[in-house]
């Protein structure tokens, strides 16, 4: 659905994109500008006997949107997009995530994007991703990855931060991770300018980590059985809301705006809280 914001307050309904090929559904839609042009990119649910796919929509008409590119991808799902610099990354559950040239890195284009590379994070379950640009130093190193792991809400979830090198986009490769015991990740919101990602992780709440410096490179004492970093045992976890003693929780969603991050909590509703002073005082 497209809607005219001209007055935020009331929207108007300016066109309803559907075919075939979103059908069963849309489950989330990205929408970016490429090279100038406005497009959305609809991760379509598998179903009714259709593997998942992507359809990418040209929307310089929003009366008219038309579709530019599809594919069917994900395993079994392709869940999410990060769009940014003319680079796709599609998260694409149990085959990890995939880069693509969409007009960024060589001769693909939003209409015929080229694979670059391509990377399973351990655990699988590959559900969103935030590419890292730190404000800090200009690097654009990390791309990480949440992994949606099986919960039952209100009491449980699993699934950990990857933390993927994409230095090298035909070769990237997972560096660390962190991990909450008995708790899984869903959303991120990132503070570029500090170099902080704060993470919705449903029953343990909204968790803020220090993302900045070398992520790939710790301790012995700090790595796990195959080499990666773990960043909690690194002491990356600078704070976490909302208050201790408010249970149960279920935060599945987290939006930084300004000096306030709002947390979405499946049975609480809207938190505001305030952001991690960094570096700490």
């Amino acid at each position: 659905m497209i809607y005219n914001l001209a007055n935020p307050v009331k929207p108007q309904l300016i066109s309803r994109y559907t075919t075939a090929l979103t059908d069963p559904g849309v489950h989330t839609a990205q929408v970016q500008r490429v090279n100038g042009k406005l497009y959305a990119f609809l991760c379509i649910d598998p179903g009714n006997g259709s593997a998942a796919r992507l359809v990418i929509v040209d929307l310089t008409n929003p009366a008219a949107p038309t579709q530019v590119f599809t594919a069917a991808m994900g395993s079994p799902y392709v869940h999410d997009v990060y769009v940014r610099d003319g680079i796709l990354i599609t998260a694409l559950w149990n085959q990890g995530i995939t880069i693509w040239d969409i007009g960024g890195a060589g001769s693909g284009t939003v209409a015929n994007p080229i694979v670059l590379g391509n990377v399973i994070t351990v655990g699988g379950h590959a559900h969103n991703v935030w590419w890292f640009h730190n404000a800090i130093n200009g690097e654009k190193r990390y791309a990480f990855v949440g992994e949606e792991g099986p919960g039952v809400i209100g009491v449980s979830a699993s699934g950990d931060i990857h933390v993927v090198d994409v230095s090298n986009f035909a070769s990237p490769r997972e560096v660390a991770f962190f991990h909450v015991d008995g708790a899984g990740t869903h959303n991120f919101s990132v503070d570029e300018n500090r170099g902080i990602l704060y993470a919705a992780y449903y029953n343990a709440g909204v968790r803020a980590i220090d993302i900045t410096g070398d992520l790939s490179s710790c301790a012995d004492t700090y790595k796990s059985a195959d080499g990666r970093c773990d960043l909690a045992k690194m002491g990356r976890e600078l704070a976490h809301g909302p208050p201790v003693g408010i249970t149960p929780l279920y935060v599945w969603g987290v939006q930084l705006v300004g000096s306030r991050v709002y947390a979405s909590d499946m049975l609480n509703g809207i938190w505001k809280l305030a952001t991690v002073p960094f570096p700490p005082d």
